[in-house]
């Protein structure tokens, strides 16, 4: 079996040779950080598209290090000594209360007093490439979709909308609304989202902003008001279990079973699951699959001489593994799985890392819910809820070991980064 992708052997990159960046001892484990701190560059380092937008393109204006001057006889010289221009805006205004009429004709955003502004930036333009702040307190989404605010909810707002005490802050969604059918009333009944529109479902542009900005509210820990309806749509933020790892550098098998064993030394390779067994089949099915059998005609002799002959060069030539499965016990009753695979392209929130225009290595670590473990519902039992956090830490455990021996970026299921210990760009947990 080759330790190696055919990736790997095209670039002849050794499939054991250290990742740039991958820290030599170990560390607890990814954990759920707040963008903005996760995000921020530190001095001397290269401006990070993620956080550092710029305002000065709003009224065309960029900056200028070169002057120009109108001569006495009308030419034209540039004038190296002048100071650059700049266009300095403010991003936020001062706070103010929410109007109760504005906030009942747009959606919201609702998030906590500990989520900021910058944070939301980052999450944003984790997203789309044009985001950035139009001015004070405008930040631009995509196709031409905006957040305006923060505004302050106090407690007359607060029991109009409907909204919990935790989340002080709002958002108006500024989107023109598009619809497409309403939705079956059966529908209606099992699916909050369906609930929250019976009238038509969003499409388009509209759509598009509203997944997203649920997914960042599930990150944020804060929740969606939908307008017309007043549904609060409010994810919940431990539903986000799996973790993500992309790295440059591909590990085979027999090293990531090594480098799981540090904290699961039962893992195994996926390949070694042991099959449940299969019943018999009946009489009735037997004679099923002889008639189907002999309905079926057979190959010409040149064809099935070319299958025999690929079949046997095939076990005769060694084994490239291009994708695999670790599986590992994780909680009290469920498994945890590292899927690792070959992508062709990066998530969107990494699209600016250098490293993504070679080979672009997937480390997936899922959690695999064990038997009684039903998370399919909005209200999970409480023995549903502890095996869910138990569970999540060893997610944890596990893409902390692969980060560090391969080094790279890790994403959550809402595709945002997700700082490690000891990470200098790695600030206060988000919970």
């Amino acid at each position: 079996m080759s330790e190696s992708s055919p990736e790997d052997q095209a670039a002849g990159r050794p499939g054991a040779e250290p990742a740039a960046g991958a820290s030599a001892g170990g560390s607890p484990g990814p954990e759920r950080r707040s963008m903005r701190d996760r995000l921020v560059p530190p001095p001397r380092r290269p401006v990070n598209p993620l956080t550092d937008t710029t305002m000065t393109s709003i009224s065309g204006l960029d900056t200028l290090n070169t002057a120009f001057r109108v001569r006495h006889d009308g030419g034209v010289v540039a004038d190296q000594s002048a100071a650059p221009i700049a266009a300095p805006l403010r991003r936020m205004d001062q706070e103010s209360v929410i109007d109760l009429d504005e906030a009942l004709s747009h959606h919201l955003l609702l998030v906590s007093d500990e989520v900021d502004a910058d944070e939301l930036e980052a999450l944003a333009v984790s997203v789309w490439d044009e985001s950035g702040w139009a001015g004070p307190g405008m930040l631009r989404l995509g196709g031409g979709a905006a957040l305006r605010g923060p505004w302050a909810i106090d407690a007359q707002s607060r029991r109009a909308l409907g909204a919990s005490a935790a989340l002080t802050h709002a958002w108006l969604v500024v989107c023109p609304p598009s619809r497409g059918a309403a939705p079956d009333p059966r529908l209606m009944a099992r699916d909050p989202w369906a609930h929250a529109f019976p009238d038509g479902m969003p499409v388009g542009v509209e759509l598009r902003i509203l997944l997203t900005l649920r997914r960042m509210a599930r990150r944020l820990c804060g929740a969606l008001r939908i307008q017309g309806t007043g549904d609060i749509l409010a994810p919940d933020p431990d539903s986000a279990v799996n973790l993500t790892a992309y790295s440059p550098r591909w590990i085979g098998p027999e090293e990531l079973l090594a480098v799981l064993r540090a904290e699961f030394p039962t893992v195994i390779d996926s390949r070694d699951v042991p099959l449940a067994p299969q019943p018999h089949p009946d009489a009735r099915e037997v004679e099923r699959i002889q008639t189907i059998a002999q309905s079926v005609a057979e190959l010409p002799e040149d064809v099935a001489r070319h299958l025999e002959e690929s079949r046997r060069r095939a076990q005769s030539e060694p084994q490239t593994v291009d994708a695999y499965a670790a599986v590992a016990p994780a909680g009290n009753r469920s498994e945890l799985m590292v899927e690792v695979r070959v992508v062709p392209r990066p998530p969107q929130v990494l699209r600016w890392e250098a490293w993504t225009d070679n080979a672009i290595v997937e480390y997936r670590v899922r959690w695999l819910p064990g038997p009684g473990i039903d998370v399919t519902t909005e209200r999970l039992s409480r023995t549903s809820r502890l095996e869910r956090l138990r569970a999540a830490r060893d997610v944890e455990r596990a893409a902390g070991l692969v980060v560090d021996a391969v080094g790279g970026s890790v994403i959550d299921e809402d595709g945002f980064l997700v700082g490690q210990d000891g990470d200098p760009l790695a600030g206060a947990p988000v919970r």
